[in-house]
């Protein structure tokens, strides 16, 4: 497939699937007094139009860092052998070594690298969270079975659970790569 044919594909599913929870959750709760996104649940808006423009914002930063790392590709992994799996997790982040634990609360100092990483990760987090939302939307919609089942806590777990295994999986993939390319196998 194409670079330009995924970054479509990837495109127009994040903004369907987004576009369609929007549309959703507005049909269910139009004062927001049901919804549990955190910038309601949490920071308090309590308006549609902020809410909106909030994730706009972030679903358009999402794409430009996703356009960014399909056609100006960004090398992560570190050349240095001897680097541990959280080593690794912690350098294509911040762009020198550290341990793991170091990704919750610094940032990298270059942006370029910043953009690189959110345009890979959040992109997929998205589109997760994008298929997660609709199939939740559809089950509520078209079935019974479903609406005794739905809870907050369930939707949070599968969101939360597959967000941390998807970053799992694809750092296990780089430190592989990195293995790979330092004959550290």
């Amino acid at each position: 497939m194409s670079k330009k044919t995924k970054f479509a594909i990837t495109t127009v599913l994040i903004l369907l699937t987004r576009s369609y929870d929007a549309y959703c959750t507005y049909q269910l709760t139009p004062d927001l007094s049901k919804e549990s996104n955190p910038l309601v649940t949490v920071v308090g808006i309590s308006s549609w139009t902020p809410l909106l423009i909030i994730l706009s914002v972030l679903t358009i930063y999402a794409i430009y860092a996703y356009y960014i790392s399909v056609f100006k590709p960004f090398n992560f992994l570190p050349t240095e052998k001897g680097y541990s799996f959280g080593n690794v997790a912690a350098y294509t982040y911040l762009g020198y070594k550290d341990s793991w634990i170091s990704i919750l609360y610094k940032f990298p100092k270059d942006l370029k690298r910043f953009n690189h990483y959110m345009g890979r990760i959040l992109t997929i987090l998205l589109i997760y969270a994008g298929f997660v939302s609709t199939i939740m939307w559809l089950l509520i919609n078209n079935t019974n079975y479903y609406k005794t089942i739905h809870s907050v806590a369930l939707v949070r777990t599968i969101l939360i659970g597959g967000c941390f295994l998807i970053i799992y999986l694809w750092r296990r993939s780089l430190y592989k790569q990195y293995l790979a390319n330092t004959n550290e196998n």
